[in-house]
């Protein structure tokens, strides 16, 4: 892999190679002048070799100021003709003569030998001269008029007609059109993904690919790949666009509003042309052609995620960056780019399915949302622009989305008070970052990282864009200058590299590997332990009031296992609350916790840049989630500022659900809250998302805090465990909400007995968050269930299987993926309870002491499972 990173630069600094050898020769050339190895009087070979070395010198100027991706791919061959040879002149001997037919004649000193050559070969050094004018042509014809480069090195710039802009938001609007669902069964799915401000106006979910799949510029840069889902995402269907200026005769089919929805339902397994033109509008054309994937049902991954969890490679990172920078280029100033917000959050990856899909495994093309909101819908600027320290907030978006692509890491910010205090901060905040991708080592990448590097700080320098003594020669044509200037310093060296250095092909689709799984922050598998947690918990010193320890102690134990077993899956757990301060403290002091979190959004408000918690319940239970759980991914939903304000984010609740168990793929969702009544949206989110994922999902919710009241909802409802609040005894407390069930178990776990040292933490922050109760007892209990999935992922690794075990694991086990498979194993890791046989305390630390060895774990949980058809 390294050696490719090399051969790059080898091959394509042919520019740098020639700058260096005409400086040497040219000296060479002026010192045979000035002693005499050549005088003037030799009028026709002095006077070439003046010739030759004057030129020389000009090119080895010239090419030194310019970085290599303006060398256009002529100039780079007559560069390559002109060194090839210089080296022929450098290796000249004289050969045998009839005098002397044995005799050849080594030049001692570089000045005999150049006067020789010009003396001698005058063809030669006439071809030398021509190359040398027609190489210096080609740098010097005509000047760019902001920065004196070459014309040579631009003049493929405005390669995109700009004609084409119009008649892209013509397209845009016909799709938006087209894309709207007519049929009323599409538009009774409940899909959170693709509701619209206009509730009456419901769009099918569209996607714009930002690859180039096209094999000629022209085609590229006119034509575009379109991906159409269904509204549940349950199908993907791409299309092929052709844009034409012209209106020619067609037997196409014109499509009409709503027309997306027919296509949709056949199930085509084909990619459909489509052909757009001005005044008609746009046509379905009758060649389907061959599929390039087959998508994965669902929505894929955000390149928010793909940056935590995937692992890009310089080639992956480069050739992704041009892929953003060049669509940007190409929709600069269009609908696509006014009404969309070009971010992390926003582009996304689609995995394969059939043969070829392999969930290790993930194809680099990205896709743009497209923009579905209402007509004239405009992504709104900043009206205090002369207060901002960066002026163009869409070229810094690009920014932003190459820096996290460079550093493969989401960009992280902090909520500021107004539009114009964060977007000051978003950029003091990036270039700290790009400092820190400055000193970043691509590894085998060498020195033409750089450029990467000064890609970035050109969209995150804002006086680069355009400089302010070109500001008042802008006369009306800003757009046009940016643009220009953008593909000069942005896309040309993208392409560049992608293209010329790594040889990047545009119908060839690459592939990025899921990141090995690592180890919670703070556990070190290097190191010898002093004492294994089951040893300990089989001897007399568990202690009842240290549960939180002990709980992290078996996480850490079954991480440690996990690694053994080299198991990189990763388990997700949701939490439905009031957000996460990443200001808090703790977090401050111990930056690695945060690494847990790997997903976040703000239902209650959506435009928020990052996450907060004004309120301080969802940071606490995060917290928990960290300290029984560190082997867990968190998944943090905002769905509510405060307790007062549940009852008004139904809602924001509903939507949290399907985008968890929908999008987020979540393991386990936990809602520590919960309604006297039932709600009709959130019990149909729940189902839903039961539905699609075949029950293979896991919902906690807190049963509640009012003796004198039954359970809560969404706690009673079926598919959700209930979960009640215990002390560190295991006794049930006696502000528990009545249980609603007849004769089934009633689950609990800690819910008091909080440690000291998480009071503590949130003393001063949040002083009234840290109360005892069920909301507690649901956060220790989602913990408990993300430790038993990872656990029960390797057992029958961990164990030597015999007989039908053997032979029926494979679809036992995962059956605790499901509510009542975990319900089930909850119960099994509760003691017996003679004075209230239905209560049922759930304490891993004493299914751990009792059952002390991995097999005797795994007979028991897979008894249990086994047994679970007869339970139901």
């Amino acid at each position: 892999m390294n050696g490719s990173y090399n051969n790059m630069a080898e091959e394509t600094d042919i520019s740098a190679r020639l700058a260096l050898r005409a400086t040497e020769f040219s000296q060479e050339i002026f010192n045979a002048l000035n002693k005499g190895y050549l005088k003037p009087a030799d009028l026709g070979s002095f006077c070439a070799a003046l010739n030759v070395a004057t030129k020389l010198h000009v090119i080895s100027e010239f090419l030194r100021s310019l970085p290599p991706y303006w060398i256009e791919l002529d100039i780079e061959q007559l560069c390559h003709k002109i060194l090839n040879s210089l080296d022929d002149i450098s290796r000249l001997t004289t050969g045998p003569t009839r005098s002397s037919p044995f005799k050849w004649t080594y030049f001692t000193d570089a000045e005999t030998k150049l006067a020789y050559f010009f003396k001698t070969q005058t063809k030669k050094s006439q071809e030398v001269t021509n190359d040398c004018i027609g190489l210096i042509d080609k740098l010097t014809k005509g000047e760019n008029e902001v920065k004196g480069l070459p014309k040579s090195v631009t003049h493929n710039l405005d390669t995109l007609d700009t004609s084409l802009n119009s008649l892209n938001n013509e397209a845009f609007n016909a799709l938006q059109s087209i894309a709207e669902c007519e049929s009323m069964e599409h538009q009774t799915s409940r899909t959170a993904s693709i509701m619209e401000e206009d509730s009456a106006i419901r769009r099918h979910p569209a996607r714009i690919c930002l690859h180039e799949h096209q094999h000629s510029q022209e085609s590229a840069a006119r034509d575009m790949t379109i991906v159409v889902s269904a509204m549940d995402m349950a199908l993907w269907q791409e299309f092929s666009l052709i844009i034409q200026p012209s209106n020619p005769a067609d037997d196409g089919q014109l499509l009409c509003r709503g027309g997306f929805c027919h296509i949709i339902d056949q199930q085509i397994y084909a990619i459909i042309p489509l052909s757009f033109k001005d005044g008609p509008g746009l046509f379905r054309l009758n060649q389907s052609q061959v599929l390039r994937q087959i998508f994965q049902a669902g929505d894929g991954e955000p390149l928010k995620r793909v940056l935590r969890h995937y692992s890009l490679e310089p080639k992956d990172k480069v050739t992704l960056s041009y892929a953003i920078a060049r669509s940007f280029w190409k929709y600069y100033n269009s609908e696509l780019l006014m009404r969309t917000k070009w971010t992390s959050d926003n582009i996304w990856f689609m995995p394969e399915e059939g043969n070829r899909g392999n969930n290790e495994q993930l194809p680099l093309c990205a896709y743009l949302s497209f923009p579905s909101g209402n007509y004239g819908m405009i992504n709104p600027d900043i009206p205090e622009k002369s207060q901002l320290t960066h002026k163009y907030p869409q070229i810094f978006d690009i920014g932003v989305l190459l820096l996290e692509i460079g550093l493969s890491k989401p960009f992280q910010t902090l909520s500021r008070r107004n539009k114009v205090s964060q977007a000051n901060f978003n950029h003091k905040r990036a270039i700290d970052e790009l400092d820190e991708l400055e000193k970043m080592n691509w590894d085998g990448f060498m020195s033409n990282k750089k450029y990467f590097d000064g890609v970035v700080r050109f969209c995150l320098k804002s006086e680069s864009i355009i400089p302010s003594s070109d500001q008042q020669k802008l006369n009306g044509k800003e757009d046009i200058i940016i643009r220009r200037r953008f593909h000069e310093y942005v896309v040309r060296p993208l392409a560049w590299l992608a293209k010329r250095g790594f040889r990047a092909q545009s119908e060839k689709i690459n592939y990025v590997n899921k990141k090995p799984h690592s180890p919670p922050q703070g556990v070190s598998y290097d190191e010898p332990r002093k004492l294994e947690p089951e040893a300990e918990f089989h001897s007399a010193t568990v202690i009842p009031q240290m549960w939180l320890r002990n709980l992290k102690k078996i996480s850490e134990l079954v991480e440690h296992k996990r690694r053994e077993c080299a198991l990189t899956a990763e388990i997700r757990v949701a939490i439905l609350d009031t957000g996460l301060n990443r200001e808090f403290p703790v977090f401050q002091a111990k930056s690695g916790l945060m690494k847990s979190i790997i997903e976040e959004r703000d239902f209650v408000h959506p435009e928020a840049l990052t996450m907060t918690d004004t309120f301080g319940h969802g940071t606490f239970m995060a917290r928990l989630i960290m300290e029984c759980a560190p082997g867990a991914g968190i998944m943090i939903a905002r769905v509510a500022k405060n307790t007062n304000d549940l009852e008004s984010s139904r809602e924001n609740i509903e939507k949290a659900i399907l985008w968890a168990g929908q999008n987020g793929k979540a393991d386990v969702i936990f809602m520590s809250f919960g309604f006297p009544y039932d709600d009709p949206g959130i019990r149909e989110a729940i189902e839903k998302v039961q539905k699609d994922r075949q029950e293979n999902i896991i919902f906690l919710a807190s049963a509640g805090n009012s003796s004198t009241d039954d359970e809560s909802f969404p706690a009673r409802h079926p598919a959700v465990i209930s979960v009640f609040a215990t002390n560190c005894n295991g006794v049930f407390l006696h502000s528990n909400a009545r249980s609603s069930t007849n004769g089934a178990a009633v689950l609990g776990t800690f819910g008091d007995d909080i440690p000291s040292s998480i009071k503590e933490e949130f003393s001063s922050t949040y002083p009234k968050v840290c109360e005892p109760g069920s909301s507690v007892a649901t956060a220790i209990m989602a913990g408990i269930s993300a430790t038993m999935l990872i656990y029960t992922m390797m057992l029958p690794s961990l164990v030597s299987l015999q007989g039908k075990a053997a032979s029926t694991s494979d679809n036992i086990l995962p059956r605790l993926r499901t509510t009542k498979g975990m319900e089930a194993a909850l119960d099994r890791l509760a003691p017996e309870d003679k004075d209230y046989p239905r209560r049922r305390a759930v304490s891993p630390i004493w299914f751990w002491k009792k059952k002390s060895s991995d097999l005797a774990r795994y007979a028991a949980i897979f008894d249990t499972l086994s047994n679970l058809d007869r339970r139901l």
